[in-house]
């Protein structure tokens, strides 16, 4: 079984906080907030844009993977000798389970689950909340 917990970016000491719950209070004028919960006496106010549930996956250098994390996938292309291939994508949750979703030339639009896509040979190279950039094609 995996490992249940959450990371966001704290609004007020401009850093990633892990944690083992998220939580979202909705005030009477409309606005919210979300906190991330380290401890009993340890809650953290974080953007929810950033808040992030661990996957349960960790990349080739043993970095936790996290949903909105930007992963590079690479490997041989066993189609032609000497050609490789090369993928980014950002880890998304939806239905149920984490997908990465690709956004490059070749792949725009395709997704898979994170399972089949063997995210333990890539690499976290960012996520979308500082890295959004990563996302874009040249």
């Amino acid at each position: 079984m995996r490992e249940i917990k959450f990371r966001g970016y704290d609004k007020f000491d401009k850093r990633w906080v892990y944690g083992y719950g998220l939580h979202q209070s909705i005030f009477i004028d409309g606005s919210s907030n979300a906190y991330v919960t380290a401890g009993i006496r340890e809650v953290f106010i974080v953007d929810k844009e950033s808040a992030g549930q661990y996957t349960g996956y960790k990349d080739a250098n043993g970095k936790e993977i996290y949903e909105g994390d930007i992963i590079r996938l690479e490997g041989v292309d066993d189609r032609e000798i000497g050609s490789t291939w090369e993928h980014i994508g950002k880890i998304v949750y939806k239905r149920g389970a984490f997908f990465v979703c690709y956004f490059d030339y070749y792949a725009d639009g395709d997704e898979e689950l994170i399972c089949d896509a063997q995210v333990e040979f890539g690499t976290v190279i960012g996520n979308i909340y500082e890295n959004k950039n990563l996302l874009e094609e040249d």
